[in-house]
């Protein structure tokens, strides 16, 4: 997808929280845009994401709705969640990290904030940071091995575990009772607190390699290394907390 102005992506966002309302009716409760179309931060790469909030899910009103939704993923790479109402607790609950990101960045654009005052209870949301540096770990690990020596695979992976990291960062600061920062900003703050400069210099790799900036041969290989390292060190201390 080509960089598009945030004009035009909020224009597309209108046309489809219209089609929405009009396939779904009194059904809709809610429409959030979260993540960073949230923040106006988007890229080329960049998924709008939306959650519909719903009464019900019914075939006639989702089939009503299938068109509106696929041409704003062709246009806008658009990608949406269908939570019922009565499900959002629960969701919070089993998915305690995402909830917690969408809460740092999301912006209402139809209905009652569903996101504002959801609780997001503090051991779900440790045991799923638990998994996912975990996983970081294992799955960087691998790709790693698969593609150190394409500088061009590597810089994309380096770039796709921004996501998990800044997510798992801003989670970090809330279980230690920091003030909320955003994801980009919390991974910063965490990298920094390990007094350890290659933490922060692989954190600005793996930005400029998020925003397709060529990077200097070997220096993907090398931020690679260190944020493996780096997850390891915030599942450790992680796991030290009370």
């Amino acid at each position: 997808m080509q960089q598009l102005q945030m004009s035009d992506v909020e224009e597309i966002l209108g046309d489809l929280v219209a089609q929405a309302k009009e396939a779904f009716g009194e059904s809709l409760k809610s429409v959030v845009l979260f993540g960073s179309a949230a923040e106006q931060r988007l890229r080329p790469s960049s998924d709008v994401n939306l959650l519909l909030v719903l009464d019900r899910f019914e075939t006639m009103q989702a089939d009503a709705y299938r068109e509106a939704l696929r041409a704003a993923g062709a246009s806008i790479r658009a990608k949406a969640m269908f939570v019922l109402a009565q499900e959002l607790p629960v969701a919070a609950q089993l998915f305690a990290l995402k909830f917690y990101d969408i809460q740092l960045r999301h912006r209402l654009l139809y209905g009652a904030d569903p996101i504002a005052n959801l609780i997001i209870d503090r051991e779900e949301l440790k045991r799923r940071l638990r998994e996912v540096l975990l996983n970081l770990s294992l799955r960087l690990r691998e790709r790693y091995i698969a593609t150190s020596l394409q500088e061009e695979s590597l810089q994309i992976v380096l770039a796709e575990a921004a996501g998990p990291l800044r997510s798992a960062a801003a989670a970090m600061l809330r279980l230690q009772s920091n003030p909320p920062l955003a994801p980009r900003d919390a991974l910063i703050k965490v990298a920094a607190s390990y007094d350890n400069k290659s933490y922060t210099d692989a954190v600005e790799s793996m930005s400029q390699a998020r925003q397709k900036e060529l990077l200097p041969a070997g220096q993907a290989k090398t931020a690679m290394l260190t944020l493996i390292d780096l997850a390891c060190q915030m599942r450790q201390q992680l796991e030290a907390m009370s």
